[in-house]
């Protein structure tokens, strides 16, 4: 007899195998399926967005925030795939970034998504459920307990520093319901020292996220934080961040080596993704 596959935990390292795991793969297909030709995520496309994506609806969806009368809100949200796919789940979704001033980030938080947000996404979505808004992700101006769910992929190791980490939980719990979900993408330190593995991108330990996300806020942490370890599969591949960007300068619509799970770069700096799943009480 075959055994059972372990249920996927929801807060985790990528694996390469996530992306055949049964509960994953019908979640990639969907959030994805406008890639590829229409036909969806398929491999080889392994890499750490469509993972974030992907763990992001599945955490939402499994504690109850995707539903008819839920409304979600995304922190740090740029244009990116997550908030589009929820249209089609939940009666509305609020994007936040900074719109009106990105920086250095225009590449994925466009003025132009305020009034356009159709030309920044190829797939099914409402627009009559999506309201992207410039906002600080320090001072999220919304009522306390507002939101069934929050997303936010990718962003909170861009805020500054751990003290703007920290304040930007706080806020994200504020406006979150009782009983509601919080999905949180961000980067995992493998390797390197404290800080910064790219001059404006934080990277972080478990114990780090630890103190800055779950301590003394409130909320539960769906899963453990001590026990993320990169398996040896996934770890096998190493791509140098100077080819992504190079595959992003380029405009390139794939990335020139996969599985992309796993970055470089100078100094002995080393990361992955990690999803993280908080529910406030």
């Amino acid at each position: 007899m075959l055994s059972a596959v372990s249920a996927l935990p929801y807060t985790s390292l990528p694996r390469v195998s996530d992306f055949e795991h049964p509960d994953l793969a019908p979640v990639l297909e969907e959030a994805h399926r406008h890639i590829a030709g229409g036909t969806g995520w398929r491999p080889p496309l392994i890499d750490r967005k469509s993972w974030e994506v992907a763990m992001a609806v599945r955490a939402l969806r499994d504690h109850g925030a995707l539903r008819p009368d839920a409304e979600i809100l995304g922190v740090g949200a740029g244009f990116e795939t997550t908030g589009y796919v929820l249209t089609r789940h939940v009666r509305r979704v609020f994007a936040t970034d900074l719109y009106v001033d990105p920086g250095t980030w225009e590449h994925t938080a466009n003025l132009e998504v305020l009034v356009a947000p159709e030309r920044f996404f190829g797939g099914e979505w409402n627009p009559r459920r999506l309201v992207m808004q410039h906002m600080d992700a320090l001072d999220l101006r919304y009522e306390d307990e507002s939101f069934d769910g929050i997303f936010s992929s990718s962003s909170i190791e861009h805020f500054g520093d751990f003290d703007a980490v920290r304040r930007s939980a706080q806020e994200m719990y504020r406006v979150l319901k009782p009983g509601g979900v919080c999905s949180l993408s961000t980067e995992f330190r493998l390797a390197g020292p404290s800080g910064f593995a790219l001059p404006d991108a934080l990277a972080f330990t478990g114990a780090e996220l630890q103190r800055l996300l779950v301590d003394g806020i409130g909320w539960e942490l769906v899963g453990d934080l001590d026990a993320l370890v990169l398996d040896e599969e996934t770890a096998g591949v190493v791509v140098d961040f100077n080819e992504s960007a190079a595959d992003v300068r380029a405009g390139r619509p794939e990335w020139s080596t996969y599985p992309h799970l796993v970055l470089k770069w100078d100094g002995g700096h080393e990361w992955t993704s990690v999803h993280v799943t908080l529910r406030k009480p």
